[in-house]
């Protein structure tokens, strides 16, 4: 997470030719206040906070990704090829095994070999297993549940990708914005150091003015770097998602409308709170009650129905193993034909006898069972994980609501008060510039800080998404 907490200028100082007036520190300061004014006004609009630059066209650009990612993320192919795989295995899990074919020679004597004995014969037979009633249509139905399972699993994986791509994708968008604002300052600066440096030569400024603005200079510098090569680690991510080169460029990436208008209201006027109580909630909210989130991802959270499909796969293991006492039969008919005397045909049934049901089918049984209860505990632990997940992303969301709302209402039009108010007492002659570059680097740092919260709420929005296994705005 980047965060940046003193922006302040990144500009050396020139001592400007033929400033011998007076009247030159005067003008030049009316062109900065006015480039200043300029740059604020776009940096900073009525509502008090800078407005996001978003459009339709955008949140297709991130629905694309998005598409695009799950249609060639290994991660999902594979899942999607496992799906297949066990797709596959339904029609042999209810098949019959195939029969034999019996070829060979019966009663055929040592002492004098040859045909002419009356029980030699020459043998031809097919023989057929033939599974106990239901045992075949038990293991069908877990092969079946098993794909339903694997299809949860793809549906999973899907939604994953989805949330690697937004993080990506809305990390890249803050860093876009705090470029701008680092852009920004510096743009204001330039003039601001203009006139303190015309003001140095005339004697209406101190050395240490000049100083300390070329000292701040290596720190603005270094936020810069900071966040072009996190831009650069952020893109490899996006491109890994999306199973292509790192260096794939992406333009420029900004919040869906959609969004930033959940986090907060695009005009100060109109947000509100739950109630005067400090630490109260913004009111409003886009999410429904946390009840209806919790109950939408036991729902549709893709875990869950897997969980839900493995333990309907393994009852009907259970049921198959209480099955497995009960006798296959194998079913046998041969034809023996025989050298000058009658041909035979022979007919036989085979049923094992369970001898050892005890230490096999019994214990086969329990083991199933004990499978079983394990899922099921499983699942109610998982079931409790998600509610706990919900309530904490919900909280989450929440807060981020309130910190935007607390910039867009008061903190940032505070912030704006008091760099206006230290611009004119620099104006007057009676302030100093580190004031003035204190407060205007604490606006812009207020605007950064905006920024960071709404790409964040954006992030534990498709979080919230991925947990509750569909999008939760109304």
């Amino acid at each position: 997470m980047i965060r940046i907490m003193n922006v302040r200028p990144l500009l050396t100082p020139s001592r400007p030719r033929g400033l011998n007036s007076p009247a030159l520190p005067i003008t030049l300061f009316v062109k900065a206040f006015s480039c200043v004014a300029t740059l604020l006004a776009v940096a900073l609009p009525s509502q008090g906070v800078a407005q996001v630059a978003t459009s339709d066209r955008r949140t297709t650009i991130l629905d694309s990704l998005v598409t695009f990612a799950v249609a060639r993320n290994p991660a999902v192919r594979a899942a999607q090829h496992r799906a297949d795989a066990m797709r596959a295995r339904i029609a042999p899990a209810g098949t019959r095994p195939d029969p034999m074919l019996m070829l060979g020679v019966q009663n055929f004597t040592l002492t004098e070999p040859g045909f002419s004995e009356n029980m030699t014969m020459k043998m031809i037979g097919v023989s057929q297993t033939i599974p106990y009633s239901g045992k075949l249509g038990l293991e069908r139905r877990v092969a079946s549940l098993e794909v339903a399972a694997s299809e949860a699993m793809v549906r999973a994986a899907a939604l994953d990708v989805a949330n690697t791509v937004k993080n990506a994708y809305y990390e890249i968008a803050f860093i876009d914005r705090a470029i701008d604002v680092v852009e920004q300052n510096r743009d204001v600066l330039v003039d601001l150091i203009k006139v303190t440096d015309a003001r140095y030569r005339v004697g209406q400024a101190m050395q240490q003015d000049i100083l300390s603005a070329r000292v701040e200079a290596g720190r603005l510098a270094e936020q810069a770097v900071m966040l072009r090569e996190q831009r650069h680690a952020e893109l490899a991510s996006l491109n890994a998602a999306l199973d292509r080169p790192s260096e794939t460029p992406l333009t420029s990436a900004q919040i869906p409308e959609r969004i930033a208008r959940a986090a907060v209201p695009e005009s100060a006027t109109t947000v509100r709170f739950v109630s005067s109580a400090l630490g109260a909630r913004a009111a409003d909210s886009p999410l429904p009650p946390l009840t209806v989130l919790q109950a939408m991802a036991l729902e549709t959270n893709p875990q869950l129905i897997e969980q839900d499909a493995m333990i309907a796969a393994q009852q009907a293991r259970v049921a198959r193993a209480q099955k497995e006492h009960l006798p296959d039969f194998d079913v046998a008919l041969s034809y023996g034909q025989r050298t000058g005397f009658r041909d035979m045909i022979t007919a036989t049934v085979s049923i094992p006898i369970r001898l050892n049901k005890r230490n096999r089918e019994d214990q086969l049984l329990l083991a199933t069972q004990s499978d079983l209860s394990a899922l099921e505990l499983e699942r109610s632990s998982r079931r409790n994980m998600i509610r706990a997940d919900v309530a904490r992303l919900s909280a989450e969301l929440e807060r981020q609501r309130a910190q935007l709302a607390l910039f867009k209402t008061a903190i940032i039009p505070q912030g704006r008060a008091a760099w206006t108010s230290a611009l004119a007492s620099y104006q007057a002659a009676q302030g100093d510039l580190l004031t003035l570059l204190t407060n205007q680097a604490t606006i812009f740092n207020y605007e950064t800080e905006y920024f960071r919260v709404l790409a964040d709420f954006a992030k534990t929005l498709a979080e919230m998404e991925r947990v509750v296994g569909t999008e939760v705005l109304k």
